[in-house]
């Protein structure tokens, strides 16, 4: 029988494409980032706020879930946004392949160094074979298709640093035995907040007029929605180990590459298939 955390980080695999999707649905139609994600923080902590209280969730330990939320929330959040503004350079058979590889890298040797989780031969010939991936998408026909390669990749990096960065916080609910729904909740209000001050002191008047808000409270609904799902099984799957759940969750990248080729036509070619093929390769070292 399948162990639980397993089915959790399964399902957060699914949870997780959709609302890469989203991201890249979001950059295509120009959506201010900051007010959607105070629309889908919000709707998202009103859920999970009913949740707790028809359960009657019991909080515990609660400056611990605080500091680990808000930890949460703020890398997470900035992932988001550079995430958003990434896709709105390259297409997501540049993003994806490359976030995906860099971001089980580096929760590899935060594993390693920080959690003392072993490393064994397949995780350092994954990340030889993940660090090539992004080497092979770099070329001068990609600079012309691209809006702008190099900062569409300067900003995939950040996005998968920000990401491990959010993940390393998730791991310690497990680690110190806290509870789940209360730590969800908070995150999602803490998300809210940090739109909220996002907007009011980045966002300009000239940007504010210009931005395009048709459909985007429907649009974060279902947005927050989906990152509810993805939080609360991926928290629940770190019962399991911190590395291979990051990396089960990194299979994740097909389902935006694909909705993207389908519905936005983006660019597509066998070496960029074969460059998908070695990322999914490389994640599969990793378990």
């Amino acid at each position: 029988m399948m162990e639980t955390w397993l089915i959790y980080a399964i399902i957060s695999v699914f949870a997780a494409g959709l609302y890469s999707f989203m991201a890249k649905v979001a950059a295509e139609r120009s959506y201010n980032t900051s007010l959607m994600m105070i629309y889908s923080y919000s709707f998202a902590t009103i859920l999970s706020g009913i949740y707790c209280l028809y359960y009657k969730v019991q909080v515990i330990d609660l400056y611990l879930i605080l500091l680990f939320a808000a930890g949460n929330s703020l890398f997470y959040f900035g992932s988001t946004v550079s995430r958003v503004k990434s896709m709105k350079y390259i297409d997501t058979v540049i993003f994806f392949p490359i976030y995906k590889t860099v971001g089980p890298i580096i929760i590899t040797i935060v594993s390693f160094f920080y959690f003392a989780e072993s490393l064994d031969s397949k995780e350092l010939l994954g990340i030889l074979l993940g660090i090539t991936v992004p080497l092979l998408l770099i070329t001068k026909d990609e600079t012309n298709i691209q809006k702008n390669l190099k900062k569409g990749i300067i900003l995939v990096v950040a996005t998968a640093l920000l990401t491990s960065c959010a993940a390393v916080f998730t791991k310690q609910i497990p680690l110190h035995n806290l509870n789940v729904d209360a730590y969800v909740f908070i995150s999602m209000l803490m998300g809210a907040i940090f739109g909220k001050i996002s907007y009011k002191f980045i966002q300009t008047g000239a940007q504010q007029k210009n931005m395009n808000t048709k459909g985007l409270l429907l649009f974060a609904v279902v947005l927050g929605s989906i990152h509810l799902i993805t939080i609360t099984t991926f928290t629940r799957a770190l019962t399991g180990n911190l590395a291979v759940v990051f990396t089960i969750n990194s299979f994740s990248i097909l389902i935006p590459i694909v909705l993207s080729i389908f519905f936005y036509k983006e660019h597509f070619n066998f070496k960029k298939g074969f460059v998908i093929f070695l990322s999914v390769l490389s994640i599969l070292l990793f378990i």
